[in-house]
C-alpha cells in the first residue's frame, strides 16, 4: 500500500509559504489537519503552521515571532532530515539562523524579504508523498 501521502492542498500551501504568503500558507496547512489526525503527518503540519505564523509575525512586525518559530522548530526536531518528501533539516537550519539573528537584535525582516525561507520538497525521499 505504500506510505501515506499528504492530502490534496499540501503542495498549494507549500507554494504559498515559498512565495512569502505565510498567513495564507498557515491557513492552507490548517485545512489539512483533520485529514491526517492520528499520525505523525499531523505533528509535521502543526510544526509548519507554527513556522508559517512565526514568519508572518516577523514580516508583519507583530510580537511573538521568535516564540512561534521556536515552537515550530521544537516540533520539527522530532523528524528525520526528510519526512514525507519535506526537507525538514533544511528548514530547521534556516529557522535556526533566523532565530539567532533575531536574538542578536539583527534586522531579520529585510533578510526575509530578500531571501525568504522555503519549504523544499524532495522527490523519492523517505515517506515521500505530496500533491
Amino acid at each position: 500500500m505504500g506510505e501515506p501521502r499528504f492530502p490534496t492542498g499540501f503542495g498549494a500551501a507549500v507554494r504559498r509559504f515559498n512565495a512569502g504568503e505565510f498567513f495564507e500558507a498557515h491557513e492552507g496547512f490548517e485545512e489539512l489537519l483533520d485529514e491526517v489526525e492520528g499520525d505523525d503527518r499531523w505533528n509535521l503540519l502543526v510544526a509548519l503552521i507554527q513556522v508559517a505564523v512565526g514568519y508572518h509575525k516577523l514580516c508583519s512586525g507583530h510580537p511573538g515571532a521568535a516564540r512561534m518559530l521556536r515552537l515550530g522548530a521544537e516540533k520539527l526536531a522530532a523528524f528525520p532530515a526528510v519526512a514525507w518528501g519535506v526537507a525538514v533539516e533544511r528548514l530547521r537550519e534556516r529557522i535556526a539562523k533566523d532565530l539567532a539573528a533575531l536574538e542578536a537584535g539583527g534586522a531579520v525582516g529585510p533578510r526575509i524579504g530578500a531571501a525568504p525561507p522555503k519549504i523544499e520538497l524532495v522527490k523519492g525521499g523517505p515517506a515521500a508523498g505530496v500533491d
